[in-house]
């Protein structure tokens, strides 16, 4: 007598899409569980930077425009001296074909709790002239020359800033106005110029 099977199996297949789906979870689960791995360990702690950010220590060039404000930041972390003197050679540089300018620079740096200090600048040239919390460019910025600003930089002594766990930045912004021919006066935007600012030009 023939056997009769009241629930027959259904022959079921993944789809294509269904298969996909699949794989991108196994894969975002791996890469998550290393992650985790890695944030708990001294490894990564020792060894992370901060997206985007350049280590203390590291020339830079930062590229300016005619008129406009240019920031760059520089990473260190708690374990440095306070008020210690490190190397930073810092280059500014106006491209091909841009009109004169004026520049002053302001150096600062902050905690991840927001706290914020200035930061002493050796700077590489005489030639800038420091008013206040700004260093003024005490000459004209003309297009394809790369002018040197900074020498070395000092840390703050402030306790906020020296905790070996943490991250800090340095930021630089650089401010630049069109200078129309020695038209223009520069002291209608930049108040507190110093003392014989641009008279040589």
């Amino acid at each position: 007598m023939e056997e009769i099977k009241a629930f027959p199996k259904k022959q079921s297949k993944l789809t294509t899409q269904t298969k996909w789906f699949i794989f991108v979870i196994i894969i975002l689960s791996v890469l998550l569980l290393i992650a985790s791995i890695f944030l708990f360990t001294d490894f990564f702690k020792q060894r992370v930077t901060i997206p985007g950010n350049i280590p203390l220590g590291t020339q830079i060039t930062v590229n300016l425009n005619s008129q406009g404000a240019y920031a760059t930041s520089i990473t260190y972390d708690g374990s440095n001296i306070p008020g210690a003197k490190i190397k930073q050679l810092v280059k500014i540089a106006l491209p091909l074909n841009s009109q004169d300018a004026v520049v002053r620079a302001r150096v600062f740096t902050c905690d991840e709790g927001g706290n914020v200090t200035e930061v002493e600048v050796t700077v590489a040239d005489e030639v800038w002239l420091k008013q206040g919390n700004y260093y003024y460019y005490n000459d004209i910025l003309t297009a394809g020359v790369t002018t040197n600003f900074s020498q070395s930089i000092t840390l703050p002594t402030d306790e906020d800033f020296f905790n070996a766990e943490k991250y800090y930045e340095i930021i630089i912004v650089f401010e630049t106005l069109l200078y129309n021919s020695g038209t223009y006066d520069v002291g209608e935007v930049w108040t507190n110029l110093p003392e014989n600012y641009l008279s040589n030009v």
